[in-house]
């Protein structure tokens, strides 16, 4: 059993009132948040909350229980900093994450928290596969969207747009792709099982492209090279193409269309365990270095 993890859950749904609104917040399903409140009571042998149609309210047993939840969650965050200051931070975390957002962002983040805590360890795993946590002995898990078990807890840190680029020196040896329908004829460079793109443009059109497979099943950083040798399109994340685009080696094509849906940039944790000191702390560092690549993503015509 998380307590601390569930102390937190009996926080959030004091503050808000329902367990609807905590699960869009959380991206959980109601369902998984009212069978964790009722081991929590079970386990205190109380009940916090009368439940309504309307709502949950705190039963008075449940204000008591509140104030000291708070307190504790208050102490957590506190020892967990006070801590990070002194630079005392042990113990072992497991950490996976895509091997090309990895070893932009991850390993970076690795580097700068472990030479701030010399006693504590990091085993990072770069793969493009999606790893069970449970039976990989994970304790967290970067992922680009991909569904995910429901007792897992999950951050949703920023949306990762895919735009269309090339080569220069490809574009200059094809007719021009001046509509979404140009596609259909030019070489794409896919990754994995994708076998078509589905685009959106800037006035909310959506369109179905079906290029010519040019190479299929690469790894994120083979189709990288292989576009910037100008051997096709592809549909890349905004994060990994802006350094090429920012020196010329790749321009887009079709700025007005991406991809239809953005999947997001994800914090994946196994809810059920106890999350140490160390391992919330590194979170917190890692979050932030997510967010710093999403810096502009937002924008369409990025």
């Amino acid at each position: 059993m998380d307590l601390l993890g569930d102390l937190e859950l009996f926080e959030e749904l004091a503050e808000h009132g329902s367990f609807s609104a905590v699960a869009r917040l959380r991206n959980r399903a109601a369902s998984s948040l009212s069978r964790r409140l009722d081991r929590l009571e079970e386990h205190l042998g109380q009940r916090l909350f009368n439940r309504s149609p309307t709502g949950l309210f705190l039963t008075a047993a449940g204000d008591r229980k509140l104030r000291e939840a708070r307190a504790l969650n208050r102490a957590t965050a506190a020892f967990s900093e006070r801590a990070a200051e002194k630079g005392q931070l042990t113990g072992h975390i497991a950490v996976s994450a895509p091997s090309r957002l990895g070893a932009i962002v991850v390993v970076p983040a690795v580097a700068a928290f472990l030479e701030e805590n010399r006693h504590a360890r990091i085993d990072l795993h770069l793969t493009d596969q999606m790893q069970d946590l449970d039976r990989e002995r994970i304790d967290l898990a970067v992922r680009i969207g991909g569904e995910t078990p429901d007792h897992y807890l999950i951050r949703r840190i920023a949306p990762n747009r895919r735009i269309l680029v090339a080569a220069p020196e490809y574009l200059a040896t094809v007719p021009p792709i001046q509509s979404v329908a140009d596609l259909d004829q030019c070489d794409a460079l896919m990754l994995g099982t994708t076998t078509r793109w589905k685009l959106t443009g800037r006035e909310g059109k959506t369109h179905v492209a079906t290029p010519k497979a040019r190479m299929a099943f690469v790894t994120g950083d083979a189709l990288l090279t292989l576009c910037t040798s100008g051997l096709g399109v592809a549909l890349k994340s905004v994060w990994d193409a802006a350094p090429y685009l920012a020196n010329g080696q790749l321009v887009r094509v079709l700025p007005e269309w991406e991809q239809a849906q953005s999947v997001d940039i994800m914090v994946v944790l196994p809810d059920r365990r106890l999350l140490s000191p160390t391992l919330r702390i590194f979170e917190k560092v890692l979050e932030s270095r997510l967010k710093e690549i999403a810096v502009g993503n937002n924008a369409r015509g990025t």
